[in-house]
């Protein structure tokens, strides 16, 4: 929206004639070092990756840094924002066993300003988890605070719905339904952090950490999900928040 995503093509023009591409923040080899350093020492590496420069770069280095040490594939390196992955750095991220974390509540709160400084393919194609997910990619969701405020029930609304501030549908082949949208912020959220063997479901011998909600997101319209409201927070086993309301 502020137009500093590092794209490869152009933003559309603004009044005055000038190419815009966005911003690199940092160097090819800084990013390869950054890896490679990440691999030695057994650390998962998690890169903002904003725009499909950026991406490029990130998975380009990935690669790269597979050939000199092979571990990088077993630590799920993430891409974080991806909200203008293409189909084929789906493709690569797939085959390099990342996990994609989509920023999509950008769909609602920029969405409008989207379909302004980019193509409307582009557009249509922000956070294209179906794709990803349709493809065998692990996804997840968040939100980026203090960007917005927190709100796991928002994304599911937008993972779901797809719709901007002035109420247009972005990208409707790019839904996912609730189901999908609910793994991807409990089991699939634990899998990124190497912790699905303790988190993200309700399972005996699973850390007792789960919500309990006014309505299930399964048996409503997919229109009310974001009107669901927490009734109780359960973490270790304890009750640590109540909706007084």
């Amino acid at each position: 929206q502020a137009r500093t995503a590092w794209m490869i093509d152009p933003y559309v023009k603004r009044e005055q004639d000038v190419v815009e591409y966005g911003l690199s923040t940092m160097r090819d080899d800084e990013v390869y070092d950054a890896i490679k350093w990440s691999a030695e020492h057994n650390m998962q590496i998690i890169a903002h990756c904003n725009g499909d420069a950026a991406i490029a770069q990130f998975i380009g280095a990935i690669k790269a840094v597979t050939s000199v040490c092979p571990q990088i594939s077993k630590l799920r390196p993430v891409i974080i924002h991806a909200q203008l992955i293409n189909d084929q750095q789906i493709a690569e991220a797939l085959n390099h066993h990342m996990i994609i974390s989509f920023f999509v509540a950008h769909v609602y709160h920029w969405g409008d300003i989207h379909l302004l400084n980019f193509s409307d393919h582009k557009a249509q194609n922000i956070s294209p988890m179906k794709t990803a997910m349709e493809q065998g990619v692990v996804c997840t969701l968040h939100q980026d605070p203090p960007v917005i405020e927190p709100n796991m029930i928002e994304s599911l609304w937008c993972a779901t719905n797809r719709v901007t501030q002035s109420g247009k549908i972005l990208g409707e082949h790019q839904k996912i339904d609730i189901y999908e949208a609910l793994k991807a912020v409990t089991i699939n959220g634990a899998y990124q952090y190497f912790e699905e063997a303790k988190k993200g479901s309700i399972q005996v011998g699973k850390v007792a950490d789960f919500v309990i909600l006014d309505r299930n997101p399964l048996e409503i319209a997919i229109t009310e999900i974001r009107d669901i409201q927490i009734c109780s927070t359960i973490k270790n086993g304890n009750c640590i928040y109540t909706n007084s309301q």
